[in-house]
C-alpha cells in the first residue's frame, strides 16, 4: 500500500503494517530492530523522510507518521507521551526506557488509538473519551513497568510506576531519548505556566 492509497484509520494501520517496523538506526549506523539495546546512548529521533526510507521507527516515530497520515486525510488527532518522570538531571545510560508515545484520533463522538508501535497491541480501539482512552493506556504502561521491575529484581522507583502524560506537536530531529524526555517535559513546564 503506498501513502496515496490511504483514505481510512484502517488503511493506516494497514499501511503501518507493510512498511514499518519497529526499530531505530543508531548515530553509530547500527541497526536495531525491535530491540532496545543501548537506546539511551545510540538513538536519536529520526524525520518522516527517514523513517518511510528505512522503515523503522520507534513509538516516538509512528506516533508522529501516524499524526501525519491522519491529517492527510482531515481526521482530527493528538500525540501523547506516557512516561515515568526523568528530570534533566537524570542521566544512567544504563537505566530502561519508560516511555510509551501513542496517537487518539477524532471521529464524530468518539476517541479512538490506532497502535502500531506496541506489537502485541497492535489495532484500532474505541474509547467513550479522550480522558477514558489516557485512562485505560496509562494503566496499562503502569503494569508493564510493574511486571518488568519485579520480573528482573529491580528496585521500586520512589514514587512507584505512576506515569506523567503529556501532548506533544512535533518531533524535532536528531534528539537523544534524554533531550525528547527534556522537549516533553518543558511543555509540561510551558502548560503550568499559562
Amino acid at each position: 500500500m503506498e501513502i496515496g492509497n490511504i483514505n481510512s484509520p484502517d488503511d493506516i494501520l494497514n499501511f503501518l503494517n507493510c512498511n514499518i517496523k519497529y526499530g531505530w538506526i543508531g548515530v553509530d549506523g547500527s541497526v536495531h530492530e525491535n530491540n532496545m539495546d543501548n537506546f539511551r546512548l545510540l538513538y536519536r529521533t529520526s524525520n518522516l523522510k527517514d523513517v518511510l526510507k528505512t522503515g523503522l521507527g520507534t513509538c516516538i516515530e509512528q506516533a508522529f507518521l501516524t499524526k501525519y497520515l491522519l491529517d492527510k486525510i482531515n481526521i482530527p488527532s493528538k500525540m501523547f507521551c506516557t512516561r515515568m518522570y526523568e528530570d534533566e538531571s537524570f542521566n544512567d545510560l544504563n537505566a530502561p526506557e519508560r516511555m510509551h508515545c501513542f496517537i487518539l484520533f477524532y471521529i464524530e463522538d468518539k476517541v479512538f488509538r490506532l497502535e502500531h508501535a506496541d506489537i502485541e497491541n497492535a489495532g484500532i480501539y474505541s474509547y467513550n473519551s479522550e480522558e477514558e482512552a489516557i485512562k485505560t493506556i496509562v494503566s496499562h504502561y503502569e503494569k508493564m513497568t510493574a511486571i518488568s521491575y519485579l520480573k528482573n529484581n529491580k528496585e521500586v522507583p520512589v514514587n512507584g510506576f505512576k506515569r506523567t502524560t503529556t501532548e506533544f506537536f512535533d518531533v524535532p530531529s536528531n534528539l537523544s531519548y534524554m533531550e525528547f524526555n527534556i522537549y516533553v517535559n518543558n511543555l509540561d513546564k510551558k502548560k503550568v505556566r499559562k
